[in-house]
Formats: structure tokens, C-alpha cells, sequence
């Protein structure tokens, strides 16, 4: 898998979403306000439209959305439910005798903490492939195909795709990194709001690419 022909060909998907496109660059950012639009529109560039398609407002973009909403969701329940359960048990025991409690179980904390880390992973991994699964086959249960989700990340290939996942996470973290060293709250906000719309086409489109190419 050539990590940086996918970034080119995300780049170039990207930019011609907006290039010479005004009006549908304006029906982007109204539908980042509207943000079920945003993620229907997401669905399409998932589904592997190419060129990227213009942004044509309907009730399935909407309802699209709300299912991209709802799988991102159910995914990361567990995630939460863990760390939750974590920060909560050592609350408990801070407040019951300060740090001389937690001592004691500083094993299980650190088991904890790890088993946490694995689920965020774990949910990381599958979540994008899961919502590229029902962009395809329009279905929302397609999305919680866990078996067939892991077999086309063993196409993939395993460490292959995990280098993919941290190369696109550096990226996107270092243009908000970027964005967010504006001095300017305000004005930081706004570049960092129009800088989403963007990315998370790129980052659509670099998925959809990484699933054709498992899937091909």
C-alpha cells in the first residue's frame, strides 16, 4: 500500500471538492451548521463517487447523517463506559481515604487504564471501515459486521493499516496544531471550524481509497 499515492489522490479528491466550485463550497460550510447534511455528504465521497459529487441537500443526505451519527456512537459506548467506570472507581476511593487508598491498587489502575487505550484503538481501526461498510452497502447493520470488518483489515493488512491510521492522524493533528496557534480565540475558532470541512473529506476520501484497495 503506497501510503503517499493515497495522500495525493485524497489531496487532489479534496480539492476538487472546492476548486472552482463556489457554490458548492458555500453548501458545505452551511451544511457544517447542519451538521447531518455534512456527514450525508461524507457518506457519498465514502460510497467512492469520484469526482467528488456536488452537494445536492436531500432527506436521505439528512437521514444518512444521523446513521453516520449513531454508528460513531454505538462504536465508541464501550469506550466510554470503560473510562468512565475507570475515573469513577478512582474517585471513589480517593474520596473514601485520599491517595492511600488508590496505592494499594495501582495494578488494577494501570490494567485499567491499558484495557481503555486498547478499546479507543480497537474502535479507531474498525469504526472508519464500519462506516464505510453501510456508505457501500446502505445498510446500517452492514456497519456492525465485525467479522467481515476484520477480515478486510487483515487484506489490508494489520500493521499496514495501523501505519496508515497514525500517518494520517499526524497530519491532520499538525494542521490543527497549526490552525490553533492563531493568538486569536475567535479568529483561531473559525479557521479551525472551516479547516474540518476539508479535512474530513480527505480523510473520507484517504479511507475509501484504503478500502477499495483491500476490497479490489
Amino acid at each position: 500500500m503506497d501510503l503517499g499515492a493515497l495522500f495525493m489522490d485524497a489531496a487532489r479528491y479534496t480539492k476538487g471538492t472546492f476548486w472552482g466550485r463556489g457554490k458548492n463550497t458555500l453548501k458545505l460550510l452551511v451544511s457544517v451548521v447542519i451538521f447531518p447534511l455534512f456527514f450525508g455528504y461524507l457518506v457519498q465521497v465514502l460510497r467512492g463517487e469520484d469526482p467528488a459529487p456536488p452537494v445536492r441537500w436531500s432527506f436521505k443526505m439528512f437521514l444518512d447523517g444521523i446513521k453516520v451519527c449513531l454508528i460513531w456512537f454505538l462504536y465508541t459506548v464501550p469506550v466510554l463506559v470503560a473510562f468512565v467506570a475507570l475515573v469513577g472507581s478512582v474517585v471513589v476511593l480517593y474520596v473514601t481515604d485520599g491517595v492511600s487508598a488508590i496505592e494499594p491498587h495501582l495494578t488494577e489502575i494501570i490494567g485499567g487504564v491499558l484495557i481503555v487505550c486498547v478499546l479507543y484503538i480497537l474502535t479507531g481501526l474498525f469504526v472508519n471501515l464500519a462506516t464505510i461498510k453501510f456508505a457501500r452497502e446502505q445498510r446500517l447493520f452492514a456497519a456492525f459486521s465485525f467479522g467481515e470488518i476484520w477480515r478486510c483489515i487483515g487484506r489490508i493488512g494489520l500493521w499496514q493499516y495501523v501505519a496508515a491510521v497514525i500517518l494520517l492522524a499526524a497530519f491532520v493533528n499538525t494542521v490543527i496544531g497549526l490552525v490553533l496557534l492563531v493568538p486569536n480565540d475567535v479568529v483561531a475558532f473559525a479557521l479551525f471550524a472551516l479547516a474540518m470541512v476539508p479535512l474530513s473529506i480527505f480523510q473520507a476520501r484517504y479511507f475509501a481509497r484504503i478500502y477499495d484497495l483491500a476490497m479490489g
